[in-house]
């Protein structure tokens, strides 16, 4: 394990500490611990002992914070158990949060969000640069950068990415939008259609792509029908005053036709 952002190296040794004297890691970037998986581990444990301890640091006298291992705790507690073997760091905050994060990325698939969340964490907390966090996590800067970009997608689309399991690929391709609204509703078409990310990202490119400007009416036109009510106003007149006429609008290209038939009474013939 590379850790070049560490100011030392962390001193260890190995106890059987009290379980309750283990405080939470409050840099842990796993959000979910299914119950299905730590029962199974549960009853693995039971059938063969904890064969990986669990990694802590000491943060007073007789008090531990964990740094790794939270599905192991789980599942001890889950069993009864009082006391457990664990490797004791002692370790400053920012190497606890990258030991959390590397651990939870080397054991176990980490959700991508988890690790921009835990990434962004990390930044904000110890104040050092994107470069070196990179360095210390064996990553280009430019992936690093990549999955801290997902982190402008707004807190209910992030849910909805979790909540379906889209891949990051299709996150990715939601960052070209803006529209909250509009994402939220790609999310859903894409799992209802099951969308491949290169059908969601031509979805997208059609929603961008510029709008055809709307017709308008030009002067011309808009006189042409004022010239035509005019004459049908007309043709109605001579019908009010007792002159039968009768009206057709023809509308050609580059033309309006309007054929205005008056009746004649017929004169008898003696």
């Amino acid at each position: 394990m590379n850790l070049h952002a560490m100011s030392r190296a962390p001193e260890r040794t190995v106890a059987r500490i009290p379980l309750k004297d283990i405080a939470p890691n409050p840099h842990q970037p796993r959000r979910t611990f299914p119950e299905s998986g730590i029962a199974d581990l549960a009853e693995s444990i039971r059938q063969h002992g904890l064969l990986t301890p669990l990694l802590v640091r000491r943060v007073g006298a007789e008090r531990y914070e964990l740094i790794a291992g939270e599905r192991r705790l789980r599942a001890l507690r889950s069993l009864g158990r009082s006391h457990a073997e664990a490797i004791v760091l002692g370790a400053f905050d920012l190497d606890s949060a990258l030991l959390a994060l590397i651990e939870n990325l080397q054991r176990e698939n980490l959700h991508y969000l988890d690790e921009a969340e835990a990434y962004r964490a990390i930044l904000d907390a110890h104040g050092i640069t994107q470069e070196a966090l990179a360095r210390s996590l064996s990553l280009s800067a430019s992936a690093l950068a990549n999955r801290l970009r997902l982190l402008r997608l707004s807190d209910r689309v992030r849910a909805a990415l979790r909540e379906t399991g889209l891949s990051e690929r299709h996150a990715r391709a939601l960052l070209r939008l803006s529209d909250e609204e509009a994402q939220l509703e790609l999310i859903q078409e894409t799992v209802s259609h099951r969308l491949t990310v290169q059908q969601l990202e031509a979805r997208i490119r059609r929603l961008l792509a510029p709008k055809p400007p709307k017709p308008h009416v030009s002067h011309i036109l808009r006189d042409n029908r004022i010239l035509v009510n005019a004459v049908l106003d007309t043709v109605r007149e001579l019908n009010r005053i007792g002159v039968q006429a009768d009206s057709r609008v023809e509308e050609q290209p580059g033309a309006v036709q309007v054929i205005v038939t008056i009746h004649t009474p017929q004169r008898e013939n003696g």
